[in-house]
């Protein structure tokens, strides 16, 4: 079997982003592929869904679930597929965490499309920004949709970090791991503290500089879990110079996804694959 020529499968999703441009015409009629004109139900999702997942009233003591998946850009029919199954087979998971890359291009349109399938899930759902989401105005689109690129929210008694770490699409700014470290300061009052970005530290895109620093970080508060997404492909390991097991998600087109379950100290993972 040959493997698809990069440029070939780059061409072929824009062509199917272009196809689908008219199906919302007769609701949104766009002036611009980059003006943001959204519903109310598109603004500050990660807000509005983290007040979902603590109205759930989860005890310390009882059984969180919880699903990771990353990379939705443009495989719009996997992402059916993989909502479907979810919702088929974990249905009393807690939530959903997105590692991102949600678009290609960080267009409006992409954003939209992605929601438009993630919302039919029984879940909430919480994204991080991925790289392809901070290109042409996909920032600002990303903050109007899902708020903050750096957050973090509490459930059950463990806490989950959500750090923007797109070092070259933020001019080398991110991750900021001063932030970082004043949100693991109180990782002694959480059972659990988990850490979700886009880009991992084995990554020279994540800055070879900050993520030694980030490494130390985690394991100086003995964070559970480093996630991400990025790479499309799935991996797991813990690196030399830590001590915190780390995984990063394949991508949707690869219909696979991770469910974690945490009970007490413990943490453990299934890789599901469709």
């Amino acid at each position: 079997m040959h493997s698809r020529n990069p440029f070939y499968t780059f061409i072929h999703k824009f062509l199917l982003l272009l196809l689908a441009l008219p199906m919302l015409a007769c609701e949104k009629f766009e002036y611009s592929p980059y003006e943001v004109r959204l519903d109310d139900d598109e603004m500050q999702i990660n807000q509005r869904n983290i007040e979902k997942i603590q109205a759930l009233n989860i005890a310390a003591s009882d059984t969180l679930r919880f699903i990771l998946t990353a990379d939705t850009q443009g495989f719009y029919e996997e992402n059916e597929i993989l909502v479907n199954h979810i919702n088929r087979n974990f249905p009393d998971v807690d939530f959903l965490l997105l590692g991102g890359d949600i678009t290609d291009f960080g267009l409006v349109k992409e954003f939209t499309m992605v929601h438009d399938e993630l919302k039919r899930l029984k879940m909430p759902y919480v994204a991080v920004v991925g790289n392809h989401d901070a290109i042409n105005n996909g920032k600002e689109v990303f903050q109007a949709m899902y708020g903050k690129f750096d957050i973090s929210f509490t459930v059950a008694g463990k806490k989950f970090v959500l750090l923007n770490t797109n070092h070259l699409e933020f001019d080398k700014q991110v991750p900021d791991l001063v932030w970082l470290e004043n949100e693991l300061k109180d990782a002694a009052n959480y059972e659990h503290v988990f850490v979700m970005s886009h880009i991992a530290p084995i990554s020279n895109e994540f800055g070879p500089q900050k993520a030694e620093i980030y490494e130390r970080l985690l394991s100086q508060y003995n964070v559970s879990f480093s996630l991400h997404g990025h790479n499309h492909t799935y991996q797991f390991y813990t690196p030399e110079n830590s001590i915190v097991p780390h995984l990063i998600a394949g991508s949707t087109e690869k219909l696979e996804y991770i469910v974690f379950t945490v009970i007490g100290d413990k943490v453990s993972f299934e890789r599901v694959k469709i």
